[in-house]
């Protein structure tokens, strides 16, 4: 069975400079965080914008980044 949350971006969503705040780092790990598939993000007329529910799970998951 395919889990919905693998193939669509949901809401609320967070800027990058909210989601760095949000997990007490800096836009660069954000940035780098998408780039490894650690978040689910989108480009949105050219704003990046970051699923808060994974932001949430990996602050959740207790993994060190």
């Amino acid at each position: 069975m395919v889990d919905d949350r693998d193939e669509f971006i949901y809401y609320p969503m967070m800027t990058v400079s909210e989601a760095a705040k949000f997990l007490g780092v800096g836009k660069k790990v954000i940035y780098q965080l998408i780039e490894f598939g650690q978040v689910r993000a989108v480009r949105e007329r050219g704003a990046v914008l970051i699923e808060k529910n994974s932001l949430e799970d990996l602050r959740s998951s207790g993994k060190a980044f």
